[in-house]
């Protein structure tokens, strides 16, 4: 598979062996500009960015210097340049620009960095701040690139992307990290990830939230889940405006941690296999087996259905480590209904899986994810209106709206891992398990009629077999 993060990674190289580290531009010999802190409880980091693999270019941005104004005078403290010429259209003289019209914006210098000697050059060239990227460095070079920042008094950005990378940078750890959403190696985006990778920081410090984020909404997503600040590209570029909406967010108090749903959730998250949700329980003995086998959510369908529970069933329930799910059918534009709202309010349900004709906004209001029902590839293109949160895909019916033990075409299933998050549903088994598994690697499965002895009655044997394949996979 092609590693776009390696790929760039290697041209700089290649880069720098012709045109020594300056890259053909002239730096000072000494730093020009006073530091700026790069220390704030909460940050907006906007970024001058014209180009990326993903988009290709994003916007015309003839002078970095006057994109840079441009986000002071709507509110930015906190700028990132982009220096890398072939693939995002930056250059150093970008970052000296930028520094000499705006000296007292705190300046990060993105780019892919290599060596000690782009630290120096960094700050010559008036990086208050450098992005260190944990999966290009050996251990022992990002901790003197880490160093060398210290000793000249810059902050360094250590950028996470995967549990490598969390036990790279263990030993000194790092007191300003950043979880990119984006994949470097194929720049899709994953809203969840940086949620995930952070459950694994066992260390004091701030997380900033990078990539991904085009609207408010995205935003707010991040910083309920606890994050200490945001970088955000291509929708400041595109919309200053959104400085302002974001800046908003970030002072207005965030959700408590503990108690958001989604950083729950990716607490429980495990990179050797999926995130399991136990679907249409309708009594105490099948949800108490799912729980101790390890089921991370349990589902309680609250719409018409050979599955249906009520509220009272679902507050006689105990405490659980899994999350609770209720799962809802609305019409379009229908509100969820009060009783429900209840529920969520109350602390019997974590989310809410909408499988009928919500909107992103209506997902958006009482916390949850939608569910997708999929019969061809147009239908994926849906999954994207409901990010940052992730959508559930399940096997089309026209006479219901799960539960139908319908699987979806394999190929349907591989063109919607190339969406982003892969959360599976429809026709899933102990029989089945494992191939799916091996072939799509899945980020969730959800399975509710391929664990049943009857509708609404889990098999206990079926149960336990399809939690033992779990394991197996895992254990590989």
């Amino acid at each position: 598979m092609k590693d776009i993060r390696r790929e760039i990674a290697d041209k700089r190289e290649l880069r720098i062996a012709s045109l020594g580290h300056e890259e053909g531009f002239v730096i000072p010999e000494k730093r020009l500009h006073p530091l700026s802190s790069f220390t704030q409880d909460k940050m907006l980091i906007c970024e001058v960015k014209r180009s990326s693999p993903s988009k290709g270019k994003i916007d015309e941005i003839p002078s970095a210097s006057v994109q840079a104004q441009m986000y002071q005078k709507n509110g930015a403290a906190h700028v990132s340049v982009l220096t890398e010429p072939d693939y995002f259209s930056g250059s150093l003289n970008d970052l000296m620009e930028v520094k000499a019209a705006c000296p007292d914006l705190a300046v990060l210098r993105k780019d892919f960095l290599l060596s000690v000697k782009d630290i120096n050059i960094s700050y010559r060239a008036g990086a208050d701040a450098c992005l260190l990227i944990a999966s290009l460095l050996e251990q022992d070079l990002l901790i003197a690139m880490h160093m060398r920042c210290e000793e000249l008094g810059m902050a360094a950005l250590v950028e996470l992307h995967s549990m490598d990378d969390v036990i790279k940078t263990k030993d000194f750890k790092p007191g300003l990290v950043g979880i990119n959403c984006r994949n470097l190696k194929n720049f899709r985006i994953y809203p969840l990830q940086p949620l995930k990778i952070r459950s694994l920081i066992d260390w004091d410090c701030r997380v900033v939230y990078e990539s991904g984020i085009l609207k408010k909404e995205d935003g707010a997503f991040a910083l309920n889940a606890g994050f200490s600040g945001l970088l955000v590209g291509e929708g400041v570029v595109k919309n200053p405006g959104l400085i302002s909406e974001l800046k908003n967010i970030l002072t207005h108090e965030s959700t408590t941690v503990s108690k958001d749903p989604w950083t729950k959730l990716c607490s429980r998250w495990r990179a050797e296999k999926p995130l399991v949700k136990i679907c249409g329980l309708t009594n105490r003995e099948d949800f108490e087996q799912a729980v101790t086998l390890g089921a991370d959510l349990c589902g309680f369908i609250l719409a018409d259905s050979p599955r249906q529970t009520t509220p009272d069933f679902i507050r006689s329930l105990p405490e659980s480590e899994a999350l609770k799910v209720g799962v809802v059918v609305l019409a379009e534009n229908e509100n969820l209904p009060g009783e429900i709202t209840s529920l969520v309010k109350d602390g019997y349900l974590d989310l809410i899986q909408y499988h009928g004709k919500e909107s992103s906004e209506t997902v958006a209001v009482i916390e949850g994810y939608k569910a997708l029902r999929i019969r061809c590839e147009d239908d994926l293109d849906k999954m994207t209106e409901y990010y940052p949160r992730p959508s559930l895909i399940d096997a089309f019916s026209a006479h219901q709206a799960g539960g139908t033990g319908k699987q979806i075409s394999p190929e349907l299933v591989q063109k919607a891992k190339e969406k982003g998050e892969l959360w599976l549903a429809g026709g899933l088994n102990p029989r089945n398990i494992r191939k799916v598994l091996e072939d799509f690697e899945p980020d969730l499965v959800d399975l509710s009629s391929g664990l049943e002895a009857s509708p609404g009655k889990k098999d206990p044997v079926k149960v336990k077999a399809f939690f033992k394949e779990i394991e197996s996979y895992a254990a590989i």
